[in-house]
């Protein structure tokens, strides 16, 4: 399953920039009979993605036999922005992925000395990975990479 959808992520994915790396995971409970499976890709505009530049997470997450969560993840690191700017670039970000949400982590070396601040970006879709539903992964893919560079580039 994971071998045809990451060569039409990467297909998509090229055309607007990088992927930098790729981690499969395998996760055994200890306690059930259970095995988890996840393919973290991550994704920049440009092969050489300066430090402070705008990356993506890719999750992916079988959650049955032909249906894969993909789950995106933008980090932007903008440490002199305030809630005012945070909040326009959300809304910019809304008129490309409407579903998409706003998570802020910020880093303070003292009570009012803030030296990092990290902006995350997130939202997430199912797919039908099937052989029958590989006709209709062409577009939604195509606008998918079409969607991610236009959020990189709002960093």
């Amino acid at each position: 399953m994971w071998e045809p959808l990451l060569e039409k992520l990467d297909q998509h994915l090229s055309q607007h920039g990088v992927i930098t790396n790729l981690i499969l995971r395998t996760e055994r409970s200890l306690f059930e009979e259970e095995e988890t499976r996840e393919m973290e890709l991550y994704f920049a505009a440009m092969a050489d993605n300066e430090a402070g530049q705008p990356y993506a997470t890719l999750h992916l997450f079988p959650v049955a036999d032909t249906m894969v969560e993909i789950e995106v993840e933008l980090a932007f690191t903008i440490a002199d922005a305030g809630k005012a700017e945070i909040a326009a670039l959300w809304n910019k970000a809304r008129e490309i992925v409407a579903e998409i949400a706003w998570t802020e982590k910020n880093r303070y070396l003292a009570p009012d000395q803030l030296v990092e601040r990290t902006v995350v970006f997130d939202y997430h879709f199912v797919v039908d990975v099937s052989e029958t539903a590989q006709r209709e992964l062409e577009p939604l893919f195509a606008r998918f990479a079409q969607d991610l560079a236009k959020l990189l580039q709002l960093g």
